[in-house]
């Protein structure tokens, strides 16, 4: 079965024939203005590290398509004409590029590999959860992971849960994630967007709750939607 050429996506060397053009247009541009050097000196800055972020993010991409081929989900052929597909790579790639952080890059690959497949959600919702990608935080995400199913969550990463003296979802968050409560402004607001974008059920973390509500999942079908796009 056919699959995608990975080595034609990845120009590890620029070539000659760019190298000179790009060095003719900084000559060119030096005689009238002095200002177009410094704009050549600036875009060599930038343009190959956004070339390589996006290099890389087609390149696992492609990768993950292939093992789809060599699994037989998908063909070359059929995701030539899957427009979702080609519209979330296109959208993904432009989005990395203003990302850097390791969560929300996996993420968009996984929203990107997600809409390759036959469960790949409507326009709307895909469009709605890409959307969301690009203006969260990595706070955002993880606090959605976390809720999706606490005592889940709190097995697959090794941490000790909450006391059963628990009366919070404010108190779940310390025990799993610590770093968050330090700075209390953030994350009532981070998690005041996850309730206004309907994502999680409960308005407030310093809700009283029982113990075993607090362990139990927080988040909406929506969310949980979103959570499944992303994994």
């Amino acid at each position: 079965m056919e699959k995608i050429d990975l080595e034609k996506l990845d120009p590890v060397v620029e070539p000659l024939a760019e190298k000179l053009h790009r060095i003719g247009r900084a000559a060119i541009g030096a005689a009238p203005v002095i200002g177009s050097p410094l704009l050549e000196i600036f875009n060599s800055i930038f343009e190959a590290p956004l070339n390589k972020r996006r290099t890389e993010v087609i390149l696992q991409i492609g990768e993950a398509m292939n093992d789809l081929i060599e699994q037989g989900v998908v063909t070359e052929i059929g995701l030539q004409e899957n427009e979702a597909f080609i519209s979330t790579v296109a959208e993904v790639c432009n989005i990395s590029l203003r990302n850097h952080q390791a969560e929300k890059l996996e993420a968009l690959r996984n929203a990107a590999i997600n809409s390759a497949l036959p469960v790949c959600p409507s326009d709307d919702y895909r469009q709605i959860f890409l959307n969301f990608i690009d203006v969260c935080t990595v706070s955002h995400i993880r606090l959605l992971k976390l809720f999706e199913n606490p005592t889940k969550w709190f097995s697959e990463n090794n941490r000790a849960g909450p006391y059963r003296t628990t009366i919070s979802l404010s108190q779940v968050v310390e025990c799993a994630m610590p770093e968050l409560i330090v700075n209390r402004e953030i994350l009532d607001t981070v998690w005041g967007d996850l309730y206004q974008k309907g994502l999680v059920e409960v308005q407030q973390l310093e809700m009283v709750l029982s113990f075993e509500s607090c362990l139990s999942k927080q988040t909406t079908p929506f969310g949980s939607k979103l959570i499944t796009f992303l994994s």
